[in-house]
């Protein structure tokens, strides 16, 4: 379940998981953008306050462009939830 922080900003997205599930959507930035699918979601919380916790949700990234405020592992996976959240999603 969502907060009310997170309903504002990743609302959306958690709302139509399963209609983007295996399929390619766009995340975009001011600076850049990323080609992805989205893999799973899960309960998160900021390692220096506990009390903020939210949902994360992972994607596998096929391309990217530009720079974005997220850290794409060895293996092309990257975490997204509201602190970094896309200024645009493209479906």
């Amino acid at each position: 379940m969502l907060s009310e922080k997170e309903e504002k900003i990743v609302g959306k997205l958690y709302n139509c998981l399963d209609e983007i599930s295996n399929k390619e959507i766009k995340l975009i930035w001011e600076t850049g953008e990323m080609t992805v699918v989205f893999d799973t979601c899960f309960d998160d919380f900021n390692e220096n306050d506990e009390s903020d916790e939210f949902t994360s949700f992972v994607f596998k990234v096929s391309s990217t462009k530009g720079t974005f405020p997220v850290i794409i592992s060895e293996d092309n996976y990257c975490i997204i939830n509201y602190h970094n959240f896309p200024t645009k999603i493209e479906y």
